[in-house]
């Protein structure tokens, strides 16, 4: 899955459109990388991640959905916040 569509679905950012800003800005890395956001998301990639907002925090992916929509009291089962920082 796409890294937007994931962290749209994911409720992380608000829309795909901003998720991919965020990629092109470098403000999404997997493992000190920068992603673009047509990278490819997996169990076990370690997000770190920089809100608009300034907010730092690492997501651990969990699971890939398999629909197009996720719950939010199911979000928590595809990914958890390990780090957090502002």
């Amino acid at each position: 899955m796409r890294i937007d569509t994931y962290l749209k679905l994911m409720g992380i950012f608000k829309t795909r459109s901003v998720a991919g800003k965020a990629c092109k800005g470098g403000y999404i890395t997997i493992g000190d990388r920068a992603v673009k956001s047509s990278n490819s998301v997996n169990r076990g990639d370690l997000l770190d991640i920089i809100k608009p907002d300034g907010s730092k925090f690492s997501v651990e992916v969990l699971e890939i959905p398999s629909g197009k929509q996720v719950s939010r009291k199911d979000r928590q089962n595809f990914f958890r916040i390990v780090g957090m920082e502002g």
